[in-house]
């Protein structure tokens, strides 16, 4: 049997969302394991607490191109993808007084190549993840 099945549409959404939110905190600590020297990084994970099960959601919905992600498009992961862009208008701050630079796998590529390409496989496994929670609540948005 099937517990999930059980609820309606909105409590699937919640539980969903909040498991995002947990996969995401979870994917950036391990990042952290490997990159522990990485500040925004370390940003990222302190922002990811700030925000709003719901905002996160929204946030990372909008900055993931789903299926890149699939295929996992090295030049989208290693130069154009960030997943917290524009955090700060889902915060109850000012612009400038949260203006951090997001974590982009740019920097990771420039500063540590050897270590983003041994750990590759698990970043993009993680990245799955976070891509199939946010198919899952699209679809019950619709």
């Amino acid at each position: 049997m099937d517990i999930f099945e059980h609820h309606n549409k909105q409590d699937k959404y919640l539980i969903l969302v909040r498991k995002l939110k947990e996969a995401f905190i979870t994917f950036t600590d391990d990042m952290l394991e490997v990159f522990p020297k990485c500040n925004d990084l370390f940003m990222q994970r302190i922002i990811a607490h700030q925000l709003p099960d719901t905002s996160l959601y929204k946030i990372l919905d909008n900055n993931m191109n789903i299926e890149k992600i699939f295929i996992q498009d090295d030049f989208y992961l290693k130069h154009q993808l960030k997943l917290l862009n524009n955090y700060h208008q889902y915060l109850n701050e000012e612009y400038y007084a949260c203006k951090l630079d997001v974590f982009t796998f740019n920097y990771l590529n420039n500063v540590h190549t050897n270590t983003l390409e041994d750990n590759i496989d698990m970043i993009w496994k993680w990245l799955k993840v976070i891509a199939l929670f946010i198919k899952n609540i699209n679809s019950l948005s619709h």
